[in-house]
């Protein structure tokens, strides 16, 4: 079987063109993925992951309250180089049922 130039010219364009889209596509996540471990933030699965010291912080609780919302299963967490992290749906679902 042989291809005449035009077919085969056409369909090194069309190959071309959808490595071109393929590169540009890894390029954005690649930049994507270096602005967010630039900002030191943990992601997992696309989503943001908090460390107890920030949860702390952010909302207002001690070691002791957040000790107890995971031994009670209130609030799951992953445990990764002995620290404890916990999903932002997570800690958001906790927030909406106490403020209840």
């Amino acid at each position: 079987m042989e291809l005449d130039r035009e077919t085969f010219e056409r369909t090194m364009a069309a190959v071309t063109e959808r490595l071109d889209r393929q590169e540009q596509m890894i390029r954005l996540l690649v930049d994507e993925l270096k602005e967010r471990h630039s900002e030191g933030k943990l992601y997992i699965r696309g989503e943001r992951m908090y460390d107890s010291k920030e949860l702390e912080r952010m909302l207002l609780m001690g070691k002791r309250t957040l000790q107890r919302y995971r031994t009670t299963g209130e609030l799951p967490y992953l445990k990764l180089h002995r620290n404890a992290y916990y999903r932002e749906s997570d800690v958001v679902r906790l927030i909406t049922e106490k403020g209840k």
